[in-house]
């Protein structure tokens, strides 16, 4: 699975609440071999390598296929509700990732109104970082 590598970048900058949430970089390639940086808001700050298991990994490669990542818009920044209105809030984390497969790359921005099943991908790859910080 070496042709394999997953991004994500939290930023908190526009929560309004500096430090209140967790800011930080991390990259998973297809071995486990995960890169981190972590910024603000979050117990472990600065450059750390850590692994998790090719089956971890081979389970986030799932998650993002089941929700079809690559069809996905590049960017959620507001809802649009079922009346036809618009929306918006100005105050949530910016969540990018990124998948490569070989030589295909998608990202996608989510500071709102993203799908539920993106949200919670998301959030699947912070709880493995934020455990990956516990066991330092």
């Amino acid at each position: 699975m070496a042709e394999v590598k997953i991004e994500i970048k939290r930023d908190g900058s526009s929560t309004g609440c500096i430090g209140c949430t967790a800011e930080y970089s991390a990259s998973i390639d297809g071995n486990g071999i995960v890169n981190y940086e972590g910024y603000s808001g979050i117990r472990l700050k600065g450059k750390h390598t850590f692994s998790i298991s090719v089956e971890q990994v081979k389970d986030l490669i799932n998650d993002f296929k089941k929700i079809n990542f690559f069809a996905l818009e590049d960017k959620y920044i507001d809802k649009k509700l079922p009346n036809g209105m618009t929306q918006f809030v100005d105050h949530a984390v910016k969540i990018t990732t990124t998948l490569t497969v070989g030589n295909k790359t998608k990202s996608v921005f989510n500071f709102y109104g993203a799908p539920k099943e993106l949200d919670q991908l998301q959030e699947k790859i912070h709880g493995i970082i934020i455990k990956l910080q516990q066991n330092d």
